[in-house]
């Protein structure tokens, strides 16, 4: 009859590499899921999130256009008032 660890001994490990000035100098050895990560360093992910995805592009995009159409609404009224 196998321990009860056993079967987790044997599973595949993160291995993730720590960074450069860590003071842990090895890597780590969290059982990895499907994807070759642990839970912790999550691995390679098909999904954009943050400033890289469509939504947050498109979201700046508006935002740029919106400052430009103000600095250019401005500039129009500055001319405007000196014009006079």
């Amino acid at each position: 009859m196998a321990r009860r660890g056993e079967n987790l001994k044997q599973l595949p490990r993160c291995g993730a590499k720590p960074k450069p000035r860590s003071l842990r100098t090895y890597p780590c050895k969290q059982a990895a899921m499907v994807n070759g990560r642990c839970y912790f360093h999550g691995g390679t992910s098909k999904i954009k999130h943050g400033n890289y995805s469509k939504a947050s592009e498109v979201k700046r995009t508006e935002q740029r256009n919106i400052i430009n159409q103000f600095r250019e609404s401005t500039l129009a009224l500055d001319n405007l008032v000196k014009g006079i």
